[in-house]
């Protein structure tokens, strides 16, 4: 308990959506392994769908660890988050350019948080390297 130091709310707020947003991830594509899918939001083709587990599989384990490094305040939970990060802005543009905009009510805020979670994430690895 010495080497405690504070953590800013932001960080914790940051880190604790990470870990839900991994968690709901794996839990669509580990209902949909065991045969019990979540309805698709729009009806795509069946290779489009699939080709989202992957990529979505690595985005929840650098979500995880990245959401632990921030926790820790450990350089690799900055850089880790970043890539995470970006991942899920890629991640929500695409399913909005499938969708067709139809999910922006749900993807919107979605993608503002991802922007919002680098540049802040940037600035406070700013402060934290002065």
């Amino acid at each position: 308990m010495k080497n405690l130091k504070s953590i800013s709310l932001g960080m914790v707020a940051i880190s604790v959506i990470m870990f839900f947003a991994a968690l709901a991830t794996d839990i669509f594509w580990l209902a949909k392994l065991v045969g019990k899918p979540f309805p698709l939001a729009k009806p795509v083709e069946h290779l489009v769908y699939e080709a989202f587990a992957v990529p979505d599989l690595v985005s929840s384990i650098l979500l995880y660890v990245g959401a632990y490094g921030l926790i820790m305040q450990k350089k690799f939970g900055f850089i880790i988050s970043w890539v995470a990060m970006g991942m899920w802005i890629f991640d929500a543009l695409l399913v909005l350019n499938v969708t067709k905009f139809t999910n922006i009510n749900f993807i919107g805020p979605s993608l503002i948080f991802a922007i919002f979670s680098v540049v802040y994430l940037w600035r406070k690895s700013a402060i934290a390297q002065e």
